[in-house]
């Protein structure tokens, strides 16, 4: 049909769109009915993905339903695909949570290899935005149970922290009790140390903090280690390339006797923190919290 072809065209698939955009409920249901057969194609076309993402945003409910109806025994392969994948999010974002079981089977089924794909991961986060968790249930399980290893993932770590957002207490706890037990390797380690700031924020500002006092108790005495231990595991992320950062957060994210405590580290190690790049940042997000602190 010549929508199909206009729609896959690089300056077409725009005159479908505005058509999209503009038109009534006529040429919505005209385009729709145009389309059928040529979902899965289009999803996976450069421009084609476009009018999809469109037609997403445009039709009503039940015919968005319709047009997805096509795709929902190949989800994984548009998930896979660099073009389709955008059609899955919108898939996502704009169905109703009720027609959205097909796309939640299918990464279930696969939910671990899902977080660390490089599309994947951000179909798991655009499902934690957008469904109720008990919906998800499937889903998170088996990526909280491997949150060790898909926290040093490219991909997954960024699942795990929205998993630490908007996930359930339990999911918060099991992550934070994990990272706790190796917070120095986690902290030092490019991916994963960011996996490790999330866990400081979360259990001190998130939606859960007052339910995760214990847990971060735990994250925070881990950090720290003893105060005689000159490498103690704050010790040695003051001087990492990657871990600074980590301290940085902690500063940020202290409070009470903790940050007490961390300021008296700080202060005892001023002067070789001054002589390194790494030790500067840390310095300089010492003193602004050293301000705001005591300007309030």
């Amino acid at each position: 049909p010549a929508t199909v072809k206009l729609s896959c065209d690089q300056f077409g698939n725009f005159v479908v769109q505005k058509l999209l955009e503009t038109g009534d409920s006529q040429d919505h249901s005209d385009i729709l009915q145009q389309v059928k057969g040529h979902v899965m194609k289009l999803s996976q076309d450069k421009f084609g993905c476009r009018v999809m993402q469109k037609m997403l945003e445009a039709l009503p409910s039940e015919e968005k339903a319709d047009l997805t109806a096509e795709i929902q025994d190949e989800v994984v392969e548009c998930i896979h695909d660099m073009n389709g994948n955008h059609v899955i999010q919108k898939v996502v974002e704009h169905l109703s949570p009720n027609d959205l079981g097909f796309v939640v089977a299918a990464v279930a089924r696969r939910a671990n290899e899902m977080a660390m794909h490089v599309y994947g991961c951000r179909i798991i986060q655009r499902l934690l935005e957008h469904c109720a968790l008990e919906e998800l249930v499937d889903v998170l399980d088996p990526i909280v149970s491997a949150a060790a290893k898909l926290s040093r993932d490219s991909h997954a770590n960024y699942v795990i922290q929205c998993i630490l957002e908007r996930g359930r207490l339990e999911d918060k706890r099991h992550i934070l009790e994990v990272i706790t037990g190796s917070v120095l390797d986690f902290a030092k380690n490019k991916v994963s140390s960011n996996v490790v700031e999330k866990c400081f924020e979360i259990s001190t500002i998130g939606s859960h903090a007052e339910d995760l006092v214990e847990e971060r108790s735990a994250l925070m005495r881990a950090v720290l280690g003893e105060k005689s231990d000159p490498n103690a595991p704050i010790a040695r992320l003051m001087k990492d390339k990657f871990g600074n950062y980590t301290v940085q957060r902690i500063i940020e994210h202290s409070r009470g006797d903790d940050w007490l405590e961390l300021r008296e580290r700080i202060e005892a190690a001023e002067e070789s923190l001054k002589k390194s790049a790494t030790g500067k940042h840390i310095i300089s997000a010492y003193e602004k919290k050293k301000h705001s602190v005591d300007k309030a």
